[in-house]
């Protein structure tokens, strides 16, 4: 079963690496907050690498994690 990003709307600063880097899989909510709106559209080393890696404040995880 693939896992699927989260993220931490309280901790995000809407600094858009994670929107700039996977725009297939996150987008900016109506609040400037990052959120994930597509978990199937990159894989998973693709989202760890673009994504959860480059958070400068760590609000990006895994479900469940």
């Amino acid at each position: 079963m693939a896992r699927i990003p989260w993220v931490d709307k309280e901790q995000c600063i809407s600094c858009g690496i994670c929107v700039a880097n996977c725009p297939q899989v996150f987008r900016f909510d109506a609040h400037g907050k990052s959120e994930c709106y597509d978990a199937a559209g990159a894989d998973e080393d693709v989202i760890q690498t673009r994504a959860v890696e480059l958070c400068p404040v760590s609000c990006i995880g895994w479900e469940g994690e």
